[in-house]
C-alpha cells in the first residue's frame, strides 16, 4: 500500500505542475497575442507570404524551362544529328534551338537567359551574348539550383530520369538564369512603406535587395536563420534607438532565406512587460520542474535506466550479468524476474552451443561419407587396368587418389581454406584427366589462399561440370576454376565447355536451386545444397549464379564474404 501511495503522489505532483505550466502558458500567450497579433505580426507574415509566393512562381518557371528543354527531342538528338549532317545543316539546327530559347524569354519576366551545354565537345547555345556565360555550366556536377557570380541558376542534366552518379556520364546541361532585377522588384513591392524592408540571403553568401539593408540586421540574420522550410523563424533585434521585429523563411529549392524586418519601437513597452512576466514564470517552473525531475529520477527513471542497461548487456551476449539492487518498490519483483530470465537464457544458450557444435561436426562427417562411391570404383578399376601397361599412370592415380581421400577423411570445418579446397579440386581433376581427355586451369591469387571458407563447396561444382556438362557433349574437355579478389571477399568462377544450357534451362536451374525445398530426385540436389549453404553463411548475394560462357558451356559463380568468416547457419546434405 505504501508503494502505491508513493506512486500516486508522484502522479498527482506531475499532473499539478503540468496544469500549472499550461495555465501560465495560456496567460502569456493571451497577453502576447493582444499586442503582437493585432499589430505587426500579421502584416509581416502577409508580406513574407506574398514575396514567397512570387519567388516560388519564378522558381517553378525556371525549373519548368530547364526540364522542358532537357526532355526536348531536338536537344536530345542534336549531337547525333550533328554527326550525320553537314556543317551548314548542323548550324541551322543549332540556330533553330537558339531561336526557340530566345522566343521563350519574350513571355518571361523572371528569366534572364537560357543556355544548353554539351560536355562531350563543349558545344554551347545561349540566348544572350555574354562571352563568360559558359563558365558556370562547365562546373555543374548535378541537377538543381546553384549560384555563380552572385546570380541564381537552375541546372537540369541529361539523362534526367536517372541522374548519373558519375558527373562524367552527363551528356548535356540545360541552365536557366533568374533575372536579378525581377527579384529586387518584387522585394520592393513586398514591403510596406519605409518602416519595413525585405531581402534575400542567398546561400548565406550574398544579398539581393531593392533597398539598402541594415548591415547589423543582415549580420544578425546570418547567425539566426535555420534551414527549415516548414516554419517562419522570428527574432527581435535591438539597437540604441530602434527595435526591430524580424521574420525569416527558408526557400529550400534555391537554398535562400527570405528575410523581412519592421521597426516596432512603439510596441515594445507592452511586449517587454509580457516578457518579464514570462521570464519570472519560467524561473518558477524551472525550480518546480527540477524538484519533480529529481523525484522522478529517484523513484522511477534510475531503475528503468538500470534495467535498460542490463538488457543491452544481454543483447550483446553477456548472459552472466545480474541486477544486485533491491529497491523498496515495484522494481524489486521486476529485477528478480529479470535475473531468473537471464539465468534460464544462459543455461539454454550453453546447451544450444554444445548441440550446434555437435550437429555441425556430424554434418561435415556425413558429407565426407557421402562422396560419390562410383568415383572411387572407377579410380580403382583404372589402377587395375593400367598396372602392367603404364606404371607411371598408376603412380599418378594412386598419389592423387590418396591425397584426395586423405583430405576428406581428415577434414575439419575450421581447417578449410581457399587454397586447400582448390587443392582438393586439383586432385579430383588430375584423377579425371588420367581417365579421360581433360584439360583444366586453376587460378588463385596468392593473397587469398589462406582465407577460410566452408568445406566442400568447390569440388561438388567441378564434379557437376564434368558429369552433366563435359560427359554429355562429345569432344568437350576443358574446365576452368578462377578466383578473383572482390572488396572484402572473393569471387569463385567454375566454367566448362560441355553441353551447356539454353536460356530457359538456365532460368529453370536457377529457380530449382533457389527454392526453399530441395528438388525431387537426386539430380540437382548437390547444387541446391551448395546454394543454400552459401546463402545461409554469407548472405543472399553469395548464392550460385549460372550463365553461358564463351566456350558455349556452363559457368557457375559464387561469392565468399571473408568479413563474415564462416557466416551463419548452413545446411549440409547430399552433394552427389
Amino acid at each position: 500500500m505504501i508503494k502505491k501511495v508513493n506512486m500516486k503522489r508522484f502522479i498527482y505532483f506531475f499532473i499539478f505542475f503540468l496544469l500549472l505550466t499550461l495555465g501560465l502558458f495560456y496567460i502569456m500567450n493571451t497577453l502576447s497575442s493582444r499586442t503582437l497579433q493585432e499589430s505587426l505580426v500579421n502584416a509581416s507574415r502577409n508580406q513574407l507570404a506574398y514575396a514567397e509566393e512570387i519567388i516560388d512562381g519564378a522558381i517553378s518557371e525556371a525549373s519548368m524551362y530547364g526540364i522542358q528543354y532537357t526532355a526536348d527531342n531536338d536537344v536530345r538528338f542534336y549531337q547525333n544529328r550533328k554527326l550525320e549532317l553537314s556543317n551548314y545543316d548542323a548550324q541551322m539546327d543549332k540556330n533553330e534551338i537558339s531561336g526557340r530559347l530566345a522566343d521563350q524569354l519574350f513571355s518571361s519576366l523572371a528569366v534572364e537567359s537560357i543556355g544548353i551545354y554539351w560536355k562531350q565537345d563543349g558545344t554551347f547555345i545561349q540566348t544572350g551574348h555574354d562571352s563568360q556565360a559558359k563558365l558556370p555550366f562547365e562546373q555543374v556536377m548535378e541537377r538543381g539550383w546553384q549560384t555563380y557570380n552572385n546570380s541564381l541558376y537552375y541546372f537540369s542534366v541529361y539523362p534526367y530520369i536517372h541522374q548519373p552518379k558519375n558527373p562524367a556520364n552527363i551528356e548535356y546541361i540545360v541552365g536557366v538564369k533568374l533575372k536579378k532585377e525581377y527579384l529586387t522588384g518584387l522585394l520592393g513591392k513586398a514591403v510596406n512603406g519605409d518602416s519595413s524592408n525585405a531581402f534575400l540571403l542567398v546561400n548565406d553568401s550574398f544579398v539581393i535587395s531593392s533597398k539598402p539593408v541594415d548591415s547589423r540586421i543582415e549580420e544578425k540574420a546570418r547567425a539566426t536563420v535555420a534551414p527549415d522550410p516548414q516554419q517562419i523563424l522570428k527574432f527581435d533585434y535591438h539597437t540604441g534607438e530602434d527595435d526591430y521585429y524580424v521574420l525569416s523563411k527558408y526557400i529550400e529549392p534555391i537554398d535562400t532565406y527570405l528575410v523581412t524586418y519592421t521597426r516596432m519601437s512603439d510596441f515594445l513597452t507592452p511586449l517587454d512587460r509580457n516578457q518579464q512576466v514570462f521570464a519570472a514564470s519560467i524561473v518558477v517552473i524551472l525550480i518546480i520542474g527540477l524538484t519533480v525531475i529529481l523525484m522522478f529520477y529517484r523513484n522511477f527513471y534510475r531503475n528503468v535506466h538500470l534495467l535498460g542497461k542490463k538488457f543491452h548487456q544481454v543483447e550483446q551476449g553477456n548472459y552472466s550479468t545480474r541486477i544486485s539492487e533491491n529497491p523498496v518498490n515495484e522494481f524489486y519483483t521486476l529485477f528478480k524476474s529479470f535475473n531468473h530470465m537471464v539465468l534460464r537464457t544462459q543455461n539454454l544458450f550453453a546447451s544450444l552451443k554444445i548441440e550446434t557444435e555437435l550437429r555441425r561436426d556430424a554434418e561435415v562427417k556425413q558429407l565426407q561419407a557421402q562422396i560419390n562411391p562410383h568415383f572411387l570404383y572407377n579410380s580403382l578399376f583404372f589402377i587395375m587396368s593400367m598396372a602392367k601397361s603404364s606404371p607411371e599412370a598408376v603412380m599418378q592415380m594412386s598419389k592423387h587418389l590418396a591425397e584426395y581421400y586423405r583430405y576428406l577423411t581428415k577434414l575439419d570445418r575450421h581447417d578449410a581454406t581457399l587454397a586447400s579446397e582448390l587443392q582438393l579440386a586439383g586432385h579430383f581433376l588430375t584423377i579425371m584427366s588420367l581417365c579421360k581427355e581433360l584439360h583444366y586451369e586453376i587460378s588463385l591469387p596468392p593473397e587469398l589462399g589462406e582465407h577460410r571458407i566452408m568445406p566442400l563447396i568447390i569440388q561438388p561444382i567441378v564434379e557437376n561440370a564434368i558429369q552433366h556438362g563435359i560427359e554429355e557433349l562429345q569432344g568437350a574437355h576443358r574446365v576452368s576454376i578462377e578466383v578473383k579478389a572482390l572488396d572484402d571477399g572473393a569471387l569463385i568462377l567454375v566454367a566448362d565447355d560441355g553441353k551447356g544450357l539454353t536460356p530457359d534451362q538456365l532460368e529453370l536451374l536457377a529457380a530449382r536451386v533457389g527454392n526453399e525445398t530441395p528438388p525431387q530426385g537426386a539430380r540437382g540436389i548437390g547444387l541446391w545444397n551448395i546454394h543454400q549453404r552459401l546463402k545461409n553463411a554469407y548472405g543472399e548475394l553469395s548464392g550460385l549464379r549460372f550463365f553461358t560462357n564463351d566456350w558455349g558451356g556452363l559457368s557457375v559463380m559464387a561469392y565468399i564474404d571473408f568479413s563474415l568468416d564462416e557466416g551463419g547457419e548452413y545446411e549440409i546434405t547430399d552433394c552427389g
